[in-house]
């Protein structure tokens, strides 16, 4: 189930990725914005050579290298774990990585990035639904980290003594107390 689960958060969030991009390709005129909510939220057309929110990690070729080695990363958590919320957040890093490396198999090197947020003079760089895939798995990621249910770790107690030790494991234990023989 889980591995399932994983599949269709990747297919689904890499679908309304690349949707969303050939609409706001389609729809927009590059650099002019479209108040969505107020200015809060605008759409504004851009193409976007750097990395994750404007980011630059070196040159270009590191844009097609990063994105491949986290998607076999994701790949090797992903299969690997049977916790629905992290299958989750696996999908949607994976959905978004991929997404913006097809843009920029497709468009040498550049993403199209179209969502523009920000408050009176303050504005966040434009970024994609493919970023914001990235952002709220990893979240989703931190969150089960952090604040997700813990094994319980095996106390001492709970495991068997290998034969014949037992005995002399608790003689050494006491003799080190000075409590014991």
């Amino acid at each position: 189930m889980p591995r399932r689960i994983f599949i269709w958060a990747a297919i689904v969030s890499l679908c309304l990725d690349q949707i969303s991009k050939v609409l706001a390709y389609g729809m927009l005129t590059e650099h002019v914005s479209y108040r969505l909510i107020g200015n809060l939220v605008r759409l504004s057309l851009t193409t976007n050579s750097q990395g994750l929110f404007g980011m630059s990690y070196g040159p270009p070729v590191i844009y097609f290298i990063l994105p491949v080695l986290g998607i076999g990363l994701v790949l090797y958590f992903a299969l690997r774990t049977r916790d629905k919320w992290l299958t989750i957040a696996y999908g949607l890093v994976l959905g978004g990585a991929v997404g913006n490396l097809v843009d920029r198999v497709r468009l040498a090197g550049r993403v199209i990035d179209f969502i523009d947020i920000g408050v009176r003079g303050w504005r966040w760089y434009t970024f994609n639904l493919a970023d914001l895939w990235v952002v709220v798995g990893v979240i989703l990621l931190l969150f089960r980290e952090f604040f997700g249910p813990r094994a319980k770790p095996q106390s001492t107690t709970d495991r068997p003594a290998p034969d014949g030790l037992k005995d002399e494991t608790v003689k050494s234990v006491e003799s080190a107390d000075g409590t014991g023989q």
